[in-house]
């Protein structure tokens, strides 16, 4: 009997290389962010929205399911993340000498908490699926995880909480037809001139704030890894430093729920002004993956060799020397002939981690 997959639409994978495009961006201007105030401006802009929407798309074509493809999808993601472990030991066993300690596999290595996170946000999907606010109980997940110091980077928990609204909003979107409507699909010049207007609004606040990473390290809120009380402590908003417990409580509920919400905004905008058209960069946004997974090496070489310091050493010039080089590098990565080399790391065979009759209904 033969079988027909539905056909990808390209806004999706559009969407995605633009995203994977400021991931590699912000990990190529991350060591050198506070040397200048354009850099620490595109770093926070970057990271206010480019992981919400990585992950809100991930939502989106996630099943609430314990189907044989959605827990082989998991399984896939989990084996991936055990073999990068491994590569990234591996790297710093050879250059560093290290070996791996206590934390190995507990804290997951650099850019490895994305996987973690997807991988349990997807075991937790069919559970919050059954409740009637779902997105509600996420939201309250993610404001009350900077409450509780002991939630950190251990299975990168703070983070899979932090972002698990996003997740949530982007199977909701999918499963109950919100962005169906032609005004997301074809939408008209005004809603798109909206859209670049709420990008272009947020940008233009950072560039007319230079001072910005003196009076308030936003960056380190944008981690998503620390609870309120460090937050608070090792990046105050101005004078705002609250000492109770409540108003340390308070104050970061009301700055988590501001930078929720913006993540949301930019997320939103960005997909009303992202192309819906075939084009080279379609077939580019269905290699994200490998993007997302090689990029790490290349951009920990750079900085270990010095290259990204001395990019910097030009100031804002450096930055955007660096921002064309992570259009390049990511270009590159998105290449046939790299997710050919690379696919046994990056998608590993997994059949011989299941039943042989959940091989032989593979599809």
């Amino acid at each position: 009997m033969s079988t027909t997959t539905k056909p990808r639409i390209a806004l999706w994978d559009n969407a995605r290389f633009v995203l994977i495009v400021l991931v590699v961006i912000g990990h190529l201007i991350s060591t050198i962010r506070t040397d200048s105030a354009l850099g620490f401006g595109l770093y926070a802009y970057i990271y206010l929205f480019h992981m919400p929407g990585m992950i809100l798309l991930s939502g989106m074509f996630s099943r609430a399911d314990t189907s044989p493809k959605a827990v082989r999808s998991t399984i896939q993601l989990l084996v991936t993340w055990g073999v990068w472990e491994l590569i990234w030991a591996a790297i710093r066993g050879v250059v560093e000498g290290r070996t791996p300690g206590a934390s190995f596999l507990v804290s997951p290595a650099w850019t490895l908490w994305f996987l973690v996170s997807l991988a349990t946000m997807r075991i937790l999907l069919p559970y919050l699926a059954r409740l009637r606010h779902p997105l509600i109980v996420s939201i309250v997940l993610a404001l009350l995880a900077g409450v509780i110091p002991a939630i950190g980077t251990e299975f990168s928990a703070s983070r899979t909480l932090a972002f698990l609204p996003f997740f949530m909003l982007g199977w909701l979107a999918r499963e109950r037809g919100w962005l169906t409507g032609e005004w997301f699909t074809a939408p008209a010049r005004a809603a798109r001139g909206a859209a670049w207007g709420v990008l272009s609004l947020v940008a233009l606040a950072f560039l007319l704030i230079p001072q910005l990473r003196s009076v308030w390290r936003i960056d380190r809120w944008l981690t998503w890894r620390d609870d309120y009380f460090w937050l608070f402590t090792n990046a105050p908003i101005g004078t705002w430093q609250p000492e109770s417990w409540a108003g340390v409580v308070g104050g970061g509920i009301l700055v988590t729920a501001v930078l929720l919400a913006l993540g949301v905004a930019l997320t939103l905008a960005l997909l009303i002004v992202v192309p819906r058209g075939q084009s080279l960069m379609t077939v580019w946004g269905t290699r994200t993956l490998f993007v997302y997974l090689i990029h790490g090496p290349v951009v920990w070489v750079l900085r270990e060799t010095g290259a990204i310091e001395w990019f910097g050493g030009f100031g804002e010039l450096g930055v955007l020397a660096l921002v064309l080089a992570g259009g390049a590098l990511t270009v590159l990565l998105s290449t046939r002939w790299v997710s050919w080399a690379f696919r046994p790391i990056v998608e590993p065979r997994t059949d011989w981690v299941f039943a042989r009759e959940s091989r032989d209904a593979r599809p």
